[in-house]
């Protein structure tokens, strides 16, 4: 399984266990009906956080053009699905619509939280000087 894939898991899963935490207390505050519209939003949010990595798998060993496409397709597709399986039982009154859409925006912030952690502390960017770039670059000059 490559990191990605096990990152996503594994944040799906901590994701999980503290929004049947959070789920708990939505049940005793408002009632079991809110509480499972809390959980669908909660698993809906886990579907589109794990497809994160469906996509970082399409753009590795790909061209620009095509890391591109993907890139939109994925995105477009993820604003869909949103749309969807939150807009479908809204419109129809199948679930309270505050608590699904805070369990579904409780797993974009966690996907932060939970992500930004493990972001490399130096991130190189164009046209940034850093300590590594630099000692490369000499390396290069020197020929070694």
């Amino acid at each position: 399984m490559s990191p990605h894939w096990r990152i996503a898991f594994r944040s799906a899963t901590w994701v999980s266990a503290c929004a049947l935490v959070a789920a708990a207390a939505v049940w005793y505050l408002s009632g079991v009906s809110e509480a499972g519209a809390f959980l669908y939003g909660v698993a809906m949010g886990l579907l589109s956080f794990v497809s994160m990595a469906a996509t970082v798998s399409m753009l590795t060993d790909r061209s620009t053009p095509a890391m591109m496409m993907a890139v939109a397709g994925s995105f477009g597709a993820r604003c869909v699905f949103a749309a969807v399986v939150l807009g479908i039982p809204a419109y129809l009154g199948l679930w309270p619509v505050f608590p699904m859409l805070a369990g579904f925006a409780m797993v974009y912030l966690a996907e932060n939280v939970v992500l930004l952690p493990m972001m490399p502390r130096k991130v190189s960017r164009v046209g940034t000087k850093s300590e590594s770039s630099e000692s490369e670059r000499e390396r290069r000059k020197v020929g070694a």
